[in-house]
């Protein structure tokens, strides 16, 4: 006890001479050797100090350092309050760019490389959407964040997930935090970022939740250790209103026990004559500080959504349809019915450990349980069979549960060795999956023939009930896989301005024998073993401003054995992707300019095809292009967030439509978003947006012959944003463009939203 009584705290805030927050500036104290920034109120803390005089720094890049000293006495808090003004030219320890400087700019993250990496020295591609933009753009749907990266065209699926193209290759959300997880989109509210990982990264990420062409993670608010919180309604178009609630508060005098909770309950209409969705989240997090090197956080999500379900068209060549405009069918009209829905619940459980072993070493620790349950979800699937004549064929899904575990137990050290600098991940992974469906075939609920038809009635949730009720086509499977891995990856130092990385994951699959009916499979159980490298280049030619890089990157999926016709089994190797990419990172002008250019190559390898009858592992394809990413700020309150992304993904090798593009991947992109905020006192907080997506055609079949129109949406917003409350107003699809995703679903027309948020 006397030992503790020993022990004090250092506490203190960061303003500017106007009374403004400086936040995430740096403070160090020695001779202790620990740091420490700012929260978003300015406040930094010091705990469990043992008595004694100490110098405390304030500093950030390109700017004057301040240093204070001070005296700790034994067993009471010490403060220092930063006051900081611009004199002769200099600004004492504020960090300009803590004051929303190039606000959308921010890349810095843990998760890319799994490791602190800057992104001038980080050879990869990736884009982070942060909640500052998906605020001022009064985002309330998580696809709507992804229109902000270079190259993304975002779809959903039947039951209301959320996809996204990345380099012509679908990628889902199910990535959390850095590990997998089985729900659907985070909600908004619970969003700090997305970060949009770009080229196939199964060396860090495994196989099981990336695609070739990237992946999606979701990283979610965290605690910090003040009192703060915003509540938020927003109303709008098609019936729309969300109620959204953001509130974080220390739980002891130390402010060592963190919790934050987000929710949000959101209610709207579609913009045809039937379809809604109703969604509810719930999040809480706890963060617990043990000591200056043992922390721990644990976190769960809980959504409930019911929504209604979308149709996919199914056999359009046999129409003269040529684009999805010649479809007779008005774009306002819903194929489904009032009641015809998806109901669905997710559950995500994370806990993360991370214990600082020495000066050079940390150790984390991380678990994700993943619950993804679908009590029913009815699809429709309008099969065509000739010009104005179509089936509504219907497919129930459910009861249906994906689980998931994933843990992973990474080591990073950051040490000397023969002079260079060396900044190393090791670390070990386990995931775990299961699936139990059931799938229930419902036939033909009925024929719509557009020639007599004038209006197509809604589906009646009776009539639909007592199909699933009498239907014999009824499936029930479950499914189990699970993958071991081991990876190393390096980033070495050779200069302070070249940086190469080194790294490789070997990776073991387990596949068990599906269950059907009660019956297992005599085949589908296999195993197998794959390795993973990545490498990769960075040298600033402008020392922390402008970067070349260079990367090769793979990534693998697992391939079962096949059975011939001639009764044998043939092993089957993985299938893989190769990317080499090589670009231009820049951030310049005091971080004002940050852009990314870059040029990426990536091979598809040991597909499948059939010569006469027989599994060849020898089909190839190819998706190449280019992106370019622009984040600037040029003048005080001006902010643009730029993109453009050219691809083509072609088939090389196959059994047919060779040389044809891959279906559903658009080949142009681009994205823009300007705001201003007046700064002058006349309209001091008031502020616009303006801007817009353009996505280009595309081919919805592999013959390509039914062409996806190309489409340009654009947007505007204006918006008071003062420091304890903040007033917005949107408008999506200002020119009421009717336009479809790349999967051939209908996408809202114009549309109006209103938010107000209070902030303490």
């Amino acid at each position: 006890m006397s030992a503790h009584a020993q022990l004090s705290a250092l506490v203190g805030t960061v303003k500017t001479s106007d009374g403004r927050a400086a936040v995430a500036v740096t403070i160090a104290i020695s001779p202790l050797n620990r740091s420490t920034q700012t929260n978003e109120k300015g406040e930094f803390r010091f705990n469990r100090l043992p008595a004694g005089n100490y110098t405390v720094t304030a500093k950030s890049v390109g700017l004057q350092v301040q240093v204070k000293e001070t005296t700790v006495i034994s067993g009471q808090n010490t403060t220092l309050i930063f006051t900081l003004t611009e004199t002769s030219g200099q600004l004492e320890s504020v960090n300009i760019m803590s004051f929303k400087t190039n606000k959308f700019a921010n890349k810095k993250s843990d998760y890319v490389a799994r490791m602190p990496l800057d992104n001038l020295e980080n050879p990869q591609v990736y884009t982070s959407v942060g909640k500052e933009l998906i605020a001022e753009q009064v985002i309330v749907d998580f696809k709507e964040s992804l229109r902000n990266v270079p190259g993304i065209a975002p779809n959903n699926n039947p039951a209301g997930g959320t996809g996204a193209t990345i380099r012509g290759f679908n990628a889902t959300t199910t990535v959390r935090n850095g590990l997998a997880v089985q729900s659907y989109q985070t909600d908004p509210i619970n969003l700090e970022r997305v970060e949009v990982i770009k080229g196939p990264s199964a060396t860090l990420f495994g196989s099981s939740i990336v695609s070739f062409g990237g992946l999606i993670n979701q990283v979610t608010k965290k605690p910090f250790d003040s009192l703060a919180g915003e509540v938020g309604v927003t109303l709008g178009s098609y019936e729309l209103s969300r109620l959204t609630a953001d509130i974080n508060t220390p739980l002891n005098k130390d402010k060592t026990a963190l919790l934050r909770i987000n929710a949000a309950a959101h209610r709207e209409n579609s913009f045809q004559n039937f379809g809604y969705k109703r969604m509810y989240t719930f999040a809480p997090s706890f963060a617990y500080k043990v000591s200056d090197r043992l922390s721990f956080l644990f976190e769960g999500e809980f959504n409930q959504t019911n929504r209604s379900t979308v149709a996919y068209y199914q056999n359009l060549g046999k129409t003269s349809y040529k684009n999805f405009r010649d479809i007779p069918i008005g774009f306002e009209t819903s194929l489904g019915g009032a009641d015809i829905n998806a109901s669905l619940k997710s559950t995500n459980i994370f806990a993360e450990g991370k214990y600082k072993i020495s000066e050079e070493w940390t150790s984390t620790t991380s678990i994700a349980y993943g619950e993804n349950q679908i009590d029913h979800s009815s699809q429709i699937y309008p099969q065509w069979v000739s010009d104005n004549i179509f089936d509504r064929s219907i497919f129930n899904y459910g009861p249906r549960i994906f689980t998931s575990l994933n843990g992973q137990q990474n080591f990073n050290g950051d040490f000397k060795l023969a002079g260079m600098r060396n900044r190393l991940l090791a670390g070990v992974n386990f995931y775990t999956f299961r699936s139990s469906l059931r799938f229930t075939n419902l036939g033909v609920y009925d024929r719509i023939n557009l020639n007599t038809s004038q209006v197509i009635p809604g589906l009646n949730s009776e009539k639909l009930s007592a199909l699933i009720a009498t239907s014999t086509s009824q499936t029930n499977t479950t499914n189990k896989q699970g993958s071991y891995s081991a990876y190393a990856s390096d980033v070495l130092s050779i200069t302070d301005r070249l940086n190469a990385m080194l790294s490789l994951r070997v990776d073991r699959f387990e596949n068990a024998a599906p269950i059907s009916n009660g019956i297992k499979a005599t085949t589908g159980s296999f195993n197998q073993t794959a390795f993973s490298p990545k490498l990769g280049l960075s040298y600033q030619l402008v020392k922390d401003q402008l970067s070349l890089f260079g990367n090769y990157m793979n990534g693998f999926q697992n391939n079962g054995p096949v059975t011939q016709p001639t009764g044998t089994i043939d092993i089957l190797k993985p299938r893989q992707a190769n990317q080499w990419e090589g670009g231009v990172k820049l951030e310049a002008f005091g971080k004002k300019l940050n852009a990314t250019l870059s040029y990426y190559d990536i091979k598809i390898s040991n597909d499948t095809r059939l010569v006469n009858g027989i599994t060849i592992q020898d089909a190839t394809s190819k998706s190449k292009g280019f992106e370019a990413e622009v984040i600037a700020n040029p003048v005080s309150g001006l902010n643009i967030v730029a993109g453009y992304a050219k691809n083509s993904y072609r088939i090389i090798n196959a059994g047919a439509n060779v040389g044809n593009y891959q279906a559903q991947t658009p080949t142009d992109y681009a994205n823009l978003w300007v705001s201003y905020k007046f700064t002058g006192q006349t309209l001091k907080n008031i502020g616009l947006g303006f801007g817009g997506n353009y996505v280009s055609e595309n081919f919805f079949d592999a013959e390509n012959t039914i062409v996806i129109p190309q489409y340009t949406v654009i947007n505007a917003s204006v918006f008071y944003d003062q420091p304890k409350w903040r007033l917005s107003i949107k408008a999506n699809n200002i020119s009421n463009e009717k336009y479809w995703t790349n999967y051939g679903i209908p996408e809202t027309l114009r549309q109006y939203l209103a938010n107000i948020s209070f902030k303490f």
